[in-house]
């Protein structure tokens, strides 16, 4: 070994030093926060958690759902047209009531056996096999027939559910707010977008209190991978990032700062937490004028999953803000076809980093603040998302019974890049709008196959006669169908994966 060989390996080793010399001065005035007292935990069990957005959800059909890793079915109720809650699981032999189909009596049957439940409360009204009338009435008399039913309301265009059950959560759930009826500023006009991150919900949350991020990962690169500094505005240093005095408590917190590119550096920004789902952030210009709303909730659905609902409103023409129509075919076309499945390109972008985080996290098994270094002001809000964490939350979410976290992390790219369970099968507009692209491509063949087999027959009698035209002109409409049942496959593709049809599996994302 030279002796440049043996000066650049110390002076690693020395850097090396010095870096877990910082990290553990910075993780011991961290862990030097008080432990939370008494009646200060928050309760993952006592909470509004929400579902849907009612659009998304089917009025005719059960739909299977999860939260905290608990099953759930909710179906509207034709009688009163008012959303039910139930545990998707049949008392009778454990088959998913999702399976089932709603009465028109209001009640959910199970697809197999028959029981009925009432949704209201779970009660059962019905069992087939039941020898006669009086051991129908005895059976379901049993508390045993009964399904678990949930608290549930709607509110903000939203299916909200209290995931404790019986007396302690119908008393509980009743006097408890929604996170979005929090919001000092009110509710945000406009539709809910959601999707299902296969990322836990701590990465989830911690990529949303870190809005500095942008400006690399959802930044434009040039063709040789650089920054592109004529196409993006150019970061600059955030020195404004702090916890709001006195909101750190069980039930959220705020945090404020500034702006993290030239475009936004006079920005003032305060993002409200309201735990466990919520953040609600407004933007002021430099002149204090409103600038940019938006409404983003989160919910655990299992382990390595969690739905993030969002909601924007500009309040200026340079802030950026979605827009939707009411057709439900015109509104899937919206999701998952270009442009509007650009939007896929900016949460892939997160989702790979997310998830990146989740698996080195779990490889290292060691506490966040032993892992992670955060040594400047843009940090400040994944450390006031962790820290309310570990003081008030038990460190990591608290799953339903019998919900064990220990499965590995570790998705390939294909399920990290996924459209369909991302979000194509939760939306009913995308699903409408995949069915009918399903029937056009069968159009399109079928038209194809009726032309070309006009066009051969053409062909031999238009030679009798010299008539070439009609055959050329069949065979031709028979390749343009062919052509249009392709592109309609490409089209159906984009609510499948992010993952190209054709050509190498992997997105070019920057």
């Amino acid at each position: 070994m030279d002796k440049r060989t043996t000066r650049s390996a110390t002076v690693r080793r020395h850097r090396s030093a010095v870096r877990l010399e910082a990290t553990s001065e910075a993780a011991t005035a961290e862990t030097n926060a008080p432990p939370a007292a008494a009646g200060e935990s928050f309760d993952w069990s006592s909470a509004w958690y929400p579902l849907r957005p009612v659009s998304f959800l089917d009025a005719n059909e059960p739909n299977e759902l999860r939260v905290l890793g608990k099953k759930l079915v909710a179906y509207l109720d034709p009688t009163c047209k008012e959303w039910r809650v139930l545990e998707d699981s049949c008392p009778h032999r454990r088959a998913p009531l999702s399976l089932g189909y709603v009465q028109k009596d209001g009640t959910l049957a199970c697809r197999y056996h028959g029981w009925a439940f009432d949704g209201k409360d779970g009660s059962c009204v019905s069992i087939p096999m039941s020898v006669d009338e009086a051991a129908e009435k005895t059976a379901c008399a049993s508390p045993r027939s009964c399904a678990t039913s949930y608290p549930s309301r709607v509110e903000d265009g939203i299916l909200w559910v209290w995931p404790t059950a019986g007396a302690d959560g119908l008393l509980a759930s009743a006097g408890a707010p929604c996170a979005t009826s929090l919001a000092r500023e009110g509710t945000l006009p406009g539709e809910w977008g959601m999707v299902e991150l296969p990322v836990g919900y701590a990465p989830a949350l911690e990529n949303q209190f870190d809005p500095s991020h942008a400006e690399w990962l959802h930044a434009r690169y040039d063709a040789e991978g650089q920054l592109d500094e004529r196409a993006n505005a150019g970061f600059v240093a955030m020195t404004e990032f702090s916890v709001r005095e006195g909101t750190m408590q069980k039930d959220g917190f705020v945090v404020e700062h500034g702006g993290y590119n030239k475009s936004n550096v006079g920005v003032s920004a305060s993002r409200v937490f309201t735990a466990p789902c919520s953040s609600r952030s407004e933007y002021l210009d430099a002149k204090g004028k409103k600038y940019l709303s938006a409404a983003i909730l989160y919910a655990p659905t299992e382990p390595g999953r969690t739905l993030m609902f969002t909601k924007f409103q500009a309040h200026q023409a340079s802030a950026v803000q979605g827009a939707g129509a009411r057709k439900l075919v015109r509104v899937g076309l919206s999701h998952g076809t270009p442009p509007g499945s650009s939007a896929y390109n900016l949460g892939d972008q997160d989702i790979l980093a997310m998830h990146g985080v989740e698996v080195e996290m779990e490889l290292q098994n060691k506490p966040w603040k032993q892992s992670y270094y955060l040594p400047t002001p843009a940090d400040a809000g994944v450390s006031a998302f962790r820290n309310w964490m570990d003081k008030h939350a038990g460190g990591k979410v608290a799953w339903a019974p019998g919900v064990v976290d220990d499965a590995s992390k570790v998705k390939s790219e294909a399920e990290q890049l996924d459209r369909y369970h991302r979000h194509t099968k939760h939306c009913v507009a995308c699903k409408t709008a995949l069915s009918e692209l399903g029937v056009l491509e069968e159009r399109c063949v079928a038209a194809s196959k009726y032309l070309l087999a006009g066009g051969l027959f053409l062909a031999v009698t238009g030679a009798a006669f010299d008539q070439e035209a009609p055959a050329i002109i069949a065979t031709c409409l028979a390749g343009a169908s062919l052509v249009g049942a392709e592109k309609v496959r490409d089209m159906q593709h984009e609510f499948l994966s992010s993952v190209p049809r054709r050509g190498v599996p992997k997105p070019k994302l920057w």
